[in-house]
C-alpha cells in the first residue's frame, strides 16, 4: 500500500500462496476450500495468525514500519477463537494490534452482518484494525457502511486495474473515495 500524495509505502498484504507439484499456483479458494474439507481451518488459521504476527516482527526488526494486512473468510467471522488466536499470536511476537488489519470481504458482511459486527468489535477491543476487502461489485448496500466500524474500504481491483480506460471505473473510485472520507475511512 503507497501513499498517493509521497509515494511512501505504509502496508503489505500477506496473501496464502501454494504450489502444487507441477510448480503450478493454486487458486486460493480452492486451497481455502481444502483446508475446510480437510477439518483443518482452526490449525491453519493458528499458523496464519502466527506467521503475519511474525512477519510483522520481522519488519519491525529491519527498521520497516509498515503494516501488514490479512485476509479473513467469512467462516472465520463463525469462529468464536478467531479473536483469541489472534491476541494470542500478536502478544507472542510483543506487536501493537494496530500494525495488523484484518481484510473482511464485502460479501461475507451481506451474509452475516450481526455476526460481522459483534466481529469487528472484538477485533476492536484488541485494537486491530479492520478493512471492507472488495468493495463496490455491487453486494453491499451503503447503509451497512455506516454500521459498519471498519477503517478502510479496499476499492475492488477491477475497478483500480481498468481507471486508466475506463470512465465509469474512475467515477466510481472517485465516489467511494469521497464517501470512504465523509464516514471517517480510508479509501485504499
Amino acid at each position: 500500500q503507497v501513499l498517493l500524495r509521497d509515494g511512501s509505502v505504509i502496508g503489505a498484504e500477506a496473501l496464502l500462496r501454494w504450489r502444487n507439484s507441477a510448480g503450478e499456483f493454486v487458486p486460493p479458494p480452492v486451497v481455502i476450500g481444502l483446508i475446510d474439507r480437510l477439518g483443518l481451518r482452526h490449525r491453519f488459521n493458528r499458523w496464519l495468525f502466527q506467521q503475519a504476527a511474525q512477519i510483522l516482527h520481522q519488519l519491525r526488526m529491519d527498521g520497516l514500519e509498515i503494516d501488514v494486512s490479512i485476509n479473513l473468510s467469512a467462516t472465520d467471522l463463525y469462529d468464536a477463537e478467531v479473536p483469541d488466536l489472534i491476541g494470542q499470536a500478536l502478544s507472542t511476537w510483543n506487536l501493537e494490534a494496530g500494525r495488523l488489519c484484518l481484510e473482511i470481504t464485502e460479501t461475507s458482511v451481506v451474509r452475516a452482518r450481526t455476526r460481522t459486527r459483534r466481529f469487528i468489535g472484538r477485533m476492536r477491543d484488541l485494537g486491530c484494525r479492520v478493512a471492507l476487502d472488495d468493495f463496490a461489485p455491487g453486494f453491499c448496500p451503503f447503509g451497512y457502511l455506516r454500521d459498519l466500524d471498519v477503517d478502510y474500504l479496499k476499492i475492488d481491483g477491477s475497478f483500480v486495474r481498468d481507471l486508466d480506460h475506463s470512465g465509469l471505473s474512475e467515477a466510481v473510485v472517485r465516489s467511494i473515495t469521497e464517501i470512504a472520507h465523509l464516514l471517517g475511512k480510508r479509501a485504499v
